[in-house]
């Protein structure tokens, strides 16, 4: 008798919680590297884009194609854990990886045209190449950007081919309806929901799995609104319930689930108890999925499937991670289910549409294309299927506001009389940071004729003008865009503000030179000094005082962005720079290589996480979402704001109408993104002595969340400091 959707998505889940969890740490994908060790030897005397495109057939034609009885969905990969013989050989395999199989050159972070994916199919797409292919040979063009399609046909076909291996897996197994679509939309665009959603399931294992090289973070697209005309036929054809899409829903997060390995890599070290990058691609990279926001095609109150979508997040899955985009015009119930699901610690976050496309458009994004906007692992923003990212600028801006305040020996660089010259300073480092990058883009972009492509990526398959141009996407896609990194303001704030209280204080002033003997001495000997810097007001206390220090920073810097974003040449606009809050953990790092800071942090000390307040700079969660709004969100695009709560304040039907009030009163005074983490500190040092009591406890990383005790000793402890110094 064949089981019930119903039984195989509680199956589904039952399976997946427990593999996540009890998974050996170094399970394996040893078929990746036993076909990709056999595709060097085979083809990497061919030129890249034929090397990729051969050797990804050659995976996706010998690698297996695991189903199982319960499965809703097809897309598994074979992964054990090494015999003494195959670890020997894959220590070999791993000395030589990088060198030999550079054919896996995707390093994801990207999301891709799903839109057209849906609507062309693989078919279209293979046809699509074939006709361009067949127009460059007609027109004489140059062989590079033939081979370049050429490989990337290759690519096509692959995945069609295993696509149609699947559903032979699938029919000897006995899921007689799973391969029939899987044959479907190997030659058709899908015409149902499940269909759809098998074939963004399939692009994405497929380029997580086996086409990328390692880390390969993806975005699976606004699959609501993408989904929504397929799911909206099937119920009123009566093909389909609201309660059957939910368990394929449910099937889809499980699937990427499942791939992950086990342990956390930002705050890791490489210890036996994680399974790293090299045994699993995946390990820990988060795939999102963009759920609600304002559409090109519908209210976003006539989308039921949003609601759906969030109704199916399983708080004890860490994958796939769920980006939410709110609007003042949410449904109730929506947000209800999305306040719930972020107070049981759920991979999810909360973006403001309110802000995010408005800082879009003055970025020089069109109004459609901003409106489509996404975010991207970790946190970063992307546009679906239209941008690429062409150069990083900024980084640390306490990192910064020291470089141009003192000179390498830490003596004052000028006789500073005010903040205005503070501020003066300031903008002359960061001119001389981001001019050169951006002519250095103009030069290469801009002012020379588009490169022959060299270099094939399997996401150029699915990118916005690729194909049609036959160049690579840094040449032929809508949008090359800057990451415009504005890392720590919390430190950068809390700095300025000592200086304009301590330095130019109308009573008492300090001067520089005594301030950088004090920083020079990390404190030693300036203890009045120190507790007078450590005394001034700090950013994330809903006090002016410190916060407009982190508004005219921002607001300085964006200022200059947009002034070199204009070419001078043209006096149009031909940089895309997003800026972005995000800082990963690297707070940390910088930390440890930053020395004292006119704040009062002592040298080694970590600076301030993403959009948070310094450790200790905290008076309540009221006045660090005042703090945070006050930021000019209306030209940041993205980035992570870690809200960590106790139990106490959420749980109840008090506490949920406790955290809904308070967002909504951070997103109506402009507040960017929100992402919680529901621990006590108790809790978590219990765990660390106890694992075996908390299985499920999920904390909080960046754009992503982790199992506490998967994480190893050093990270829980990085975990356990954040809540303490909250």
């Amino acid at each position: 008798m064949s089981l019930s959707l119903f039984e195989k998505s509680r199956m589904l889940l039952e399976e997946t919680i427990d593999t996540l969890r009890n998974k050996p740490i170094k399970s394996t994908y040893m078929e990746r590297y036993i076909a990709a060790d056999k595709a060097c030897e085979l083809y990497s005397d061919l030129p890249q884009p034929l090397y990729l495109g051969y050797g990804l057939t050659y995976m996706l034609e010998t690698v297996s194609c695991p189903v199982k009885k319960h499965d809703i969905l097809l897309g598994r990969v074979a992964e054990w854990l090494p015999s003494a013989e195959e670890e020997n050989w894959l220590t070999e395999i791993e000395k030589k990886f990088d060198d030999r199989a550079y054919f896996m050159v995707d390093g994801g972070h990207i999301t891709l045209d799903w839109g057209t994916i849906l609507r062309r199919g693989i078919s279209g797409y293979i046809a699509k190449s074939e006709s361009v292919i067949e127009n460059l040979l007609a027109s004489g063009a140059e062989k590079e950007r033939i081979l370049y399609l050429e490989g990337m046909n290759l690519i096509l076909r692959a995945y069609r081919r295993y696509m149609l291996r699947y559903a032979d897996a699938a029919e000897e197994t006995g899921l007689h309806a799973a391969a029939i679509a899987s044959r479907n939309i190997a030659d058709n665009p899908p015409a149902t929901f499940y269909e759809a959603l098998q074939l963004v399931l399939y692009i994405t294992h497929v380029y997580c799995v086996y086409a990328a090289h390692m880390n390969a973070t993806l975005v699976c697209g606004r699959l609501d609104d993408l989904l929504f005309p397929y799911y909206e036929k099937d119920i009123a054809d009566g093909i389909l319930t609201r309660e059957e899409a939910g368990c394929i829903i449910d099937d889809f997060n499980c699937k990427l689930s499942l791939v992950l390995g086990r342990g956390e890599h930002q705050l890791g070290s490489g210890e036996p108890s994680e399974t790293g990058w090299f045994r699993n691609p995946m390990y820990d990279s988060p795939t999102y999925i963009i759920l609600g926001g304002k559409s090109n095609y519908r209210h976003p109150k006539d989308n039921p499937l949003t609601q759906l979508f969030i109704e199916h997040i399983h708080p004890r899955l860490e994958n796939p991670v769920y980006v939410f985009r709110h609007t003042a015009e949410d449904d109730a119930a929506l947000w209800n289910c999305v306040c719930d699901k972020l107070r049981l610690n759920s991979s999810l976050m909360v973006y403001n549409d309110e802000t995010v496309i408005g800082a879009m458009e003055k970025a020089g994004i069109e109004h459609e294309d901003a409106v489509n906007y996404s975010i991207v692992g970790c946190n970063w923003p992307a546009l679906h299927g239209c941008n690429v990212t062409t150069g990083f600028i900024g980084g640390p801006l306490p990192v910064f506001i020291m470089d141009a305040l003192f000179d390498k020996s830490g003596a004052p660089r000028r006789d500073f009389q005010s903040m205005d010259d503070v501020y003066n300073a300031i903008a002359e480092t960061w001119l001389a940071h981001i001019r050169p990058r951006f002519a250095e883009y103009r030069k290469h972009y801009e002012y020379s004729e588009p490169a022959l492509p060299k270099t094939l990526c399997c996401a150029d398959a699915f990118l916005q003008g690729v194909l049609e141009e036959a160049r690579e996407a840094g040449y032929a896609v809508k949008y090359r865009v800057f990451m415009s990194m504005l890392r720590n303001i919390g430190t950068a704030a809390d700095i300025l503000s000592a200086l304009d209280h301590v330095a130019f204080a109308q009573e008492n002033p300090v001067s520089m030179d005594e301030i950088a003997s004090a920083l020079k001495a990390n404190f030693e000997g300036h203890e009045v000094l120190h507790k007078r810097l450590k005394n001034a007001p700090k950013y994330g206390h809903d006090d002016d005082r410190a916060d407009e220090h982190a508004v005219r920073l921002l607001t300085l810097l964006q200022n200059l962005i947009d002034q070199e974003s204009i070419d001078p040449n043209t006096g149009k606009r031909n940089v895309f720079p997003l800026n972005t809050t995000i800082a990963d953990m690297g707070h940390i790092t910088t930390g440890r290589d930053l020395g004292a800071t006119p704040d009062g942090r002592p040298a080694g000390v970590p600076v301030s996480e993403n959009l948070s307040p310094s450790e200790g700079s905290t008076e309540s969660v009221t006045a660090l979402l005042n703090s945070v709004a006050k930021l000019p969100f209306d030209r940041i695009s993205s980035g992570a704001f870690n809200v960590r709560m106790p139990k106490n304040l959420v749980s109840g039907d008090a506490g949920l109408a406790r955290l809904k009030v308070l967002l909504d009163t951070y997103f109506a005074n402009g507040g960017m993104q929100f992402q919680l983490s529901v621990a006590d500190t108790s809790e978590l040092k219990d765990a660390q002595l106890h694992p075996e009591k908390y299985p499920d406890l999920m904390v909080r990383i960046t754009g992503y969340s982790a199992v506490f005790i998967d994480m190893c000793k050093k990270a829980q402890d990085e975990i356990i400091r954040r809540e303490e110094a909250r």
